[in-house]
């Protein structure tokens, strides 16, 4: 997709996509960073919001390509668990082509599930905010947990406290025009009980906005991820 000029077209598109800290499932190598750096491009993203983004000691050599040799220099991490694969950690991040204001970072409550080799790791949220024109604009990244791994519902009565907050957390930056990528692992986006809608109905990855609905139907993108990047348009007056 060729790179639309924001100030005359004024519309914003947004992705979210839970990348799988750079890795195929089931695969040890590490395609992730280059084909990342690549949909970024073709797809002409303002503002993206990544789940499962790798850090090492020092940062993240993902964040660092994005920031480094595509049009959204602006980056912002943040590290929660252990890597999938150690040593690092895996996190959450927001990339941005505007720069990012107010961060704000927040770890959820971890419910401590356990299942055979499988625990719940921390998981978390960010926010900030964005200039575009005369505008400014809420973006927010969060990540739940995967009830579904643990043989549970995300909607069990014993997991309303992440929820309320999560929605908490993302309360205090909601602004009349708002926008939350995430990988919720649930359909269930009321879980998360703000005056938002979702891009992608019935997915467990999506966009949480503000109205009114995307200027065009929002496309899913299969990647090397066990997730695909879901991408919206959306018109800002």
């Amino acid at each position: 997709m060729a790179h639309v000029d924001r100030s005359r077209t004024r519309v914003l598109r947004v992705g979210t996509w839970n990348v799988h800290e750079g890795r195929r499932e089931g695969d040890d190598g590490s395609p992730g960073t280059r084909e990342v750096v690549r949909l970024i491009q073709e797809q002409d993203l303002d503002v993206l919001a990544l789940q499962e983004v790798a850090f090492n000691g020092t940062g993240s050599p993902m964040l660092d390509a994005i920031a480094g040799q595509t049009a959204l220099r602006h980056v912002e991490g943040q590290p929660l668990s252990p890597a999938m694969r150690p040593p690092g950690s895996s996190g959450i991040a927001l990339a941005s082509r505007f720069p990012l204001e107010d961060v704000r970072r927040a770890v959820l409550p971890n419910p401590g599930l356990v299942k055979d080799d499988w625990h719940s790791y921390d998981k978390g949220l960010m926010t900030a905010r964005l200039a575009y024109g005369r505008r400014t604009i809420a973006v927010g990244c969060v990540h739940m947990v995967p009830f579904h791994r643990f043989g549970r519902r995300a909607e069990e009565p014993e997991f309303s406290h992440i929820w309320e907050q999560a929605a908490k957390e993302l309360g205090y930056a909601l602004l009349p025009l708002t926008f939350v990528g995430g990988d919720l692992n649930t359909p269930r986006h009321d879980l998360l009980d703000l005056p938002l809608l979702p891009s992608h109905r019935d997915e467990v990855d999506t966009i949480l906005h503000t109205p009114p609905a995307p200027s065009r139907p929002p496309s899913s993108i299969p990647t090397f991820s066990d997730h695909p990047c879901q991408v919206a348009e959306f018109a800002v007056a």
